[in-house]
């Protein structure tokens, strides 16, 4: 998708401050309260599975093949530089609200990403840091904070409709996390990308970041417009440039 932003207009995309140079050697510089850089922030990985990404997937969106190599490279730098990861996917089954043979392509779509299936799978690198997985029914509080209490984690939460914040261990993942930042990319803009954000803006003291080249939508609403209303919520909206600038 062409971005169609007026250069004149935009504000111009500031390097986010993820982490001085002593903590890409592996050194953790702690703030008032104890805790690292490296702690604070989290990047959030939204839907980058195989249905989606991949032309032949059961419900592509235009254009997300070429974003790939961007999200690959977002998740290196974050995983090979001490960073967390919470990924967020699509865990469906026939009988879901969102599933449907007639779609409208608002509030239904047809059969994708279906529970166990190839098309669920994320594509991309994906590291080695050990992935875990949180499902769709309640989970013991305690078991998920074993989850989050390591110095890196990388978690996905599974979901079985448009919106993450619908499977209740969401907000208890969000709190139990309690990140300054959260770094947002992935698909589809106009849908789940903007759930994200919208739910983890209810955090008031989440600083929340957009790599607007490392995200495509559906063109059900146009980007500029999703784009300007995020950052009328207080997003910072930047690009990938600005993370590897930092390595």
């Amino acid at each position: 998708m062409l971005d169609t932003v007026n250069l004149r207009r935009t504000p111009p995309v500031h390097i986010i401050e993820l982490a001085d140079p002593p903590q890409r050697q592996g050194k953790f510089v702690g703030d008032e309260r104890g805790c690292s850089v490296k702690e604070k922030t989290v990047f959030w990985d939204v839907d980058t599975q195989f249905d989606f990404m991949r032309p032949e997937g059961r419900l592509y969106v235009p254009g997300a093949e070429t974003i790939i190599p961007k999200v690959s490279q977002v998740r290196r730098f974050a995983l090979e530089n001490g960073y967390s990861m919470i990924a967020d996917t699509d865990w469906h089954s026939p009988d879901n609200a969102e599933i449907s043979n007639t779609p409208d392509f608002k509030e239904t779509f047809p059969p994708h990403c279906m529970a166990g299936e190839p098309g669920s799978e994320r594509v991309g690198f994906l590291g080695d840091v050990p992935i875990k997985y949180i499902g769709i029914d309640p989970m013991d509080a305690d078991k998920m904070r074993t989850l989050v209490r390591k110095e890196q984690f990388h978690i996905v939460i599974r979901k079985n409709s448009l919106d993450v914040f619908d499977n209740p261990n969401t907000d208890k993942l969000v709190k139990l996390v309690a990140p300054r930042k959260v770094v947002v990319f992935g698909v589809a803009l106009d849908f789940c990308v903007y759930y994200v954000v919208r739910g983890l803006s209810k955090f008031p003291e989440i600083k929340l970041c957009l790599l607007k080249d490392v995200v495509k939508g559906l063109e059900v609403r146009p980007e500029q417009e999703i784009l300007d209303e995020l950052r009328q919520m207080g997003v910072e909206i930047t690009e990938l440039a600005a993370l590897v600038r930092l390595v």
